[in-house]
This record gives structure tokens, C-alpha cells and sequence, in this order.
């Protein structure tokens, strides 16, 4: 008795399942989802790419120059056999000169 109660029950329960236009719609949202995300990879390997060629394009220094070492390439000093307190002077001048020049 009890048995057939249950299939009375199930029988005469709706059935929650989606309809077709929403099973659609969230299938095509993937589909643009994982599209979206496929042309993101493939624009990131592009950037990359590029930027990589280019970086390995760019004229190699035989060492890294910075803005105080060109600076103080411009600036003029002459090489004297000094004691060490008047080197030490003519050096911190030389410093002050090109802290001016680069501010």
C-alpha cells in the first residue's frame, strides 16, 4: 500500500527540470566564456612574443650606463697626483656638480 502511495506522490509531483531555452542560453554563455578566455591567451602570447623579439632586438652595452654615469662623463676632470685629504675635496666637488647637473 505504501508503495503505491509513493508512485501516486511522484506521478501527480511537477517536474523541475529547465526548458530548452535556458539549457541553450547557458551552454552558449560557456561557449563565449571559453572563446573570450582563448583570445585573452592567444593576445598575451602575442604581447609577449613581440615584446620578447623586441627586447632581444635592442643594441647590447657592454655594460649598463646610468643617467650619473653620463653625466659625470661630461663633466671634465683632469687627472692630478694629489694627496689623499685634497683628492677627497676635488672629489666631493666633482659630486656636487653633477648632483646640480642632474637636478
Amino acid at each position: 500500500m505504501e508503495y503505491n502511495n509513493l508512485i501516486t506522490r511522484v506521478q501527480k509531483a511537477s517536474v523541475d527540470a529547465p526548458d530548452t531555452d535556458a539549457i541553450l542560453g547557458g551552454m552558449r554563455r560557456t561557449l563565449h566564456r571559453r572563446h573570450r578566455q582563448r583570445q585573452v591567451a592567444v593576445s598575451l602570447a602575442i604581447v609577449l612574443a613581440v615584446g620578447t623579439s623586441v627586447a632581444t632586438m635592442q643594441p647590447r652595452h657592454d655594460r649598463a650606463v646610468t643617467l650619473a654615469e653620463l653625466v659625470s662623463l661630461r663633466i671634465d676632470t683632469p687627472p692630478s697626483p694629489e694627496p689623499a685629504p685634497i683628492a677627497g675635496y676635488r672629489n666631493s666637488l666633482y659630486n656636487h656638480q653633477i648632483i646640480y647637473t642632474l637636478l
